[in-house]
């Protein structure tokens, strides 16, 4: 084991049983273009047998229990679709990939699992189109929190109404909108990214869902684009391990630096990222890092760790402050290991 993975080979390959569950999910898809209820029914059944039997050992990146939300909703009745797009930022997610008889989702099937030509797979704009479907998949996954237990990373945090949250590498939005419910209308969230159209979805969807205190800024990743403005908090959510691995010194001494200008004196940086495991533990299959060695960065470029927590463990949660000038770095605490997430979680990526 690495202390450092961020290859993405392994992360998001494709098996042969990953792309047969793909195929008889496309092929569900298309019966429900043609009408054929009886063939949506099999399809989609033979579609879940396969992920109920690879999402334990090949979980990559969550992708499978995305694909598995959608062969679930495809067999369930009126009723049950209500109850499953309950949630307005998780209809906003079927608009996009179900609207207009499942086009987008009919086309990402295509492009990452080529299960039919498309034309333009092999240029720059077919994988960046590719890639924006794949982020967009993993991240607003509907059934993201039975393996990250977001409600109980979100419990971890201590962001307050009418306060003003930086969500750096925010993508198409998933915490976005969480944080927006906690600032309240007085407060104020910025979702910062590299890539227009994860930027757009949140632009979309935000006036879609009537949401007024979110912003969004497109940066090149070396700067958080807030032009001297500052936040109470910084947040990042499986980001660093590129900044630690992937950027160059002076790439990231001016991100990290962005970072330390824009917190008030009080603020607050989380860096949520994805942990070593144990051989056996669990199937993770993504990029990580090592905690330790983030904590010890941070604490090269100025960052008092103050708290550390494994709610689940795949994923750890690093709270920092800014140290004061002059003063002495403060003692590492120990990590609080909360027992009672890892259930359901060791169990999913």
């Amino acid at each position: 084991m690495s202390l450092v993975h961020v290859g993405s080979n392994d992360s998001f390959a494709i098996t042969p049983e990953g792309r047969q569950a793909a195929t008889d999910l496309f092929d569900a898809l298309k019966a429900v273009d043609t009408g054929d209820s009886a063939l949506v029914t099999e399809k989609a059944k033979a579609a879940l047998a396969v992920y109920a039997k690879i999402i334990p050992r090949e979980n990559y990146g969550g992708e499978y229990t995305a694909l598995q939300w959608f062969c679930d909703y495809l067999l369930a009745d009126e009723a049950e679709k209500a109850r499953m797009t309950a949630d307005p930022f998780v209809n906003e997610f079927l608009k996009m990939f179900g609207g207009d008889d499942y086009k987008v989702l009919k086309e990402y099937l295509k492009r990452k699992y080529r299960l039919e030509d498309i034309g333009d797979e092999e240029t720059y704009a077919g994988q960046m189109r590719k890639a924006y479907l794949e982020d967009t998949i993993l991240f607003n996954n509907p059934r993201r929190e039975t393996w990250e237990h977001t409600s109980q990373l979100i419990a971890l945090l201590d962001i307050k109404p009418g306060s003003t949250v930086a969500d750096v590498g925010a993508g198409p939005g998933y915490y976005s909108f969480r944080f927006a419910k906690l600032v309240g209308p007085t407060g104020h969230v910025i979702a910062i990214d590299t890539v227009a159209e994860h930027l757009k979805y949140v632009e979309h969807t935000k006036a879609a869902l009537g949401v007024k205190n979110i912003e969004t800024i497109q940066t090149h990743g070396k700067t958080l684009g807030l032009s001297g403005r500052k936040v109470d908090t910084v947040f990042l959510c499986s980001l660093y391990h590129n900044i630690y691995a992937m950027s160059t010194a002076p790439e990231r001494d001016s991100f990290v630096n962005a970072i330390k200008d824009a917190l008030t004196d009080d603020g607050t940086l989380y860096l949520a990222d994805n942990g070593l495991v144990s051989p056996g533990t669990l199937p993770y299959h993504g990029p990580y890092i090592a905690k330790e060695l983030i904590i010890a960065q941070m604490l090269n470029y100025g960052f008092d760790l103050v708290h550390q927590y494994q709610h689940i463990p795949q994923r750890y949660l690093l709270v920092f402050k800014k140290r004061p000038e002059g003063t002495a770095p403060a003692p590492v605490p120990p990590a609080a290991v909360l027992d009672q997430a890892r259930g359901e979680g060791a169990a999913q990526q």
